[in-house]
This record gives structure tokens, sequence and C-alpha cells, in this order.
């Protein structure tokens, strides 16, 4: 999407450190941004209103990934989405159902919204954490961390 002053974007999860960058960058390009966040008025939002044109072009919406109805409100009239939030469980074997369900939510959302564009974001955390992989292996999306691994040293998120 090339910047212009009034196109609408959506980024879900806009709290989050990806998530914030990209806000940034939308702001300083002119787009209107709908940021999906849990809470609203949740205090952890406040760098994101302190952001350069955020006063002006940036809405918090509530929005929950299994809720496919406030997904719907938010997406509604973007012509484009920034598909970065995650649920995050204790269990990593937990969150795959709901980061799966969560994802084809915004989809359907966004088909329905008639969106142009959406661009779906991971961590390098999902493909990067293999010791058996050669670190001269260039990573794409034919890998996968290992999570056995990943476990083994407490490297996925726990809150």
């Amino acid at each position: 999407m090339s910047p212009a002053t009034n196109q609408v974007v959506c980024v879900t999860g806009a709290a989050g450190f990806i998530a914030s960058w990209i806000v940034k960058l939308l702001l300083e390009k002119g787009y209107v941004v709908r940021g999906t966040v849990r809470n609203p008025d949740d205090s952890k939002n406040n760098h994101l209103r302190e952001l350069e044109g955020a006063k002006e072009r940036l809405t918090l919406c509530k929005a929950d990934l299994l809720d496919l109805e406030s997904l719907c409100e938010a997406i509604s009239g973007c012509e484009g989405v920034f598909h970065t939030a995650s649920p995050v469980i204790d269990d990593p074997e937990q969150m795959m159902e709901p980061a799966v369900m969560g994802t084809r939510n915004v989809m359907v959302a966004a088909a329905e919204a008639k969106v142009r564009r959406v661009v779906f974001t991971s961590s390098v955390g999902a493909v990067y954490m293999d010791p058996n992989r050669s670190p001269d292996v260039v990573v794409d999306e034919s890998c996968w961390s290992d999570l056995q691994f990943c476990k083994n040293t407490k490297l996925f998120i726990e809150e």
C-alpha cells in the first residue's frame, strides 16, 4: 500500500513490540491506524498514544482474537490489516488452537470488510530455535523451532 492520507489500516495486537513499531511507521507515513488491544484504557498502551500523529490518527479498539464480531468492528472500513496478535498461554502446545482460530477470525473479518491486503507477522522464535540446524541454513517458512529444545531451555514465553 502506498502512503496516503485517510487510508485506514488495522494492526492487531497493537501494544506488542513488533506491532508498536508498525503503528509508529504507519502513523509517520500518514495512515489512520486502528490498533486492536485487549483493554484500550490499560496504561501499557500509553506508548502508542504518545506516538507522533496518534492523537489525530490512532484509535485503540477493544478486540479479542476469538471474538469474530470484535474483529469485524475493528477491521470494517480498513484497506489493510497487519496481523501481529497471538494469544500467549503458559503451555505452548495449548496456544496453537487459539492462535489458528484467531488468525482465521482475522482473515474472515478482513474478507468481509473487503480488505485489499493482509500482512501476517510472526516472531523469529517460531522458526529460529533449532540446535540441529546448521547456522548457514537460510531460515524460511519451511523451518520451525524445535519445541522440545524450547521447553528444555525455557525459550518460550511464560506469563
